[in-house]
């Protein structure tokens, strides 16, 4: 009887074991700067103002070099809202009953929706980096020395705070406004490669 139990302790040990093994694969380090952020997904709270609506919700955001999936959500899963490009770089855009595809996701939420926002900016926006493509007046604060306000391609981003992730510091509540347009972000979770 006891030799039984013995044994099954020592296979019950050997599963638990089992189950703890760290990874065997390549470990990516963390990135070493925001601008070496090479994929990246967000989520939180999203106002959107527009001169006709007003929308609320939350947002789940992932971006690799290639291919993003943004989904907006409304209150009590209301409303959904997702805009995705794939590999290939078709954008796809649906919600209600509609679904459309096209090349720009700006020009798809602007023609069906009326909503101006310059996806490919806020993928820079987002991380408190202006977008290279364009020239920006970059703001800084004073005392953390991170970026307070990014005018750029007629928008206004402000950031009104920073989180740290992997010693990185990355907003945590911004606004993108180009009057009457304005996207509210409060950011709860980060996760970055």
């Amino acid at each position: 009887m006891i030799n039984y139990r013995i044994l099954c302790l020592l296979i019950l040990t050997a599963l638990i074991s089992a189950c703890s093994t760290q990874p065997t694969g390549p470990i990516t380090p963390p990135p070493t700067s925001v601008g070496a952020i090479s994929k990246w997904e967000t989520s939180g709270r999203v106002g959107i103002r527009t001169p006709k609506d007003a929308v609320s919700g939350n947002f789940n955001w992932q971006k690799d070099p290639t291919t993003f999936a943004l989904n907006i959500v409304g209150p009590f899963g209301q409303g959904a809202t997702k805009l995705d490009k794939s590999q290939d770089g078709v954008v796809t855009l649906a919600y209600d009953d509609t679904v459309i595809t096209g090349n720009d996701p700006a020009i798809l939420l602007q023609q069906e929706l009326g909503w101006e926002f310059p996806v490919e900016q806020v993928s820079y926006w987002i991380r408190g980096l202006a977008d290279p493509r364009s020239a920006a007046r970059i703001t800084k604060d004073t005392d953390s020395k991170l970026p307070s306000k990014i005018e750029q391609d007629g928008w206004l981003v402000t950031y009104n705070s920073f989180t740290t992730i992997d010693g990185l510091s990355l907003p945590q509540k911004m606004q993108v406004s180009n009057p009457p347009f304005k996207v509210n972000l409060i950011i709860n979770q980060w996760t970055i490669q």
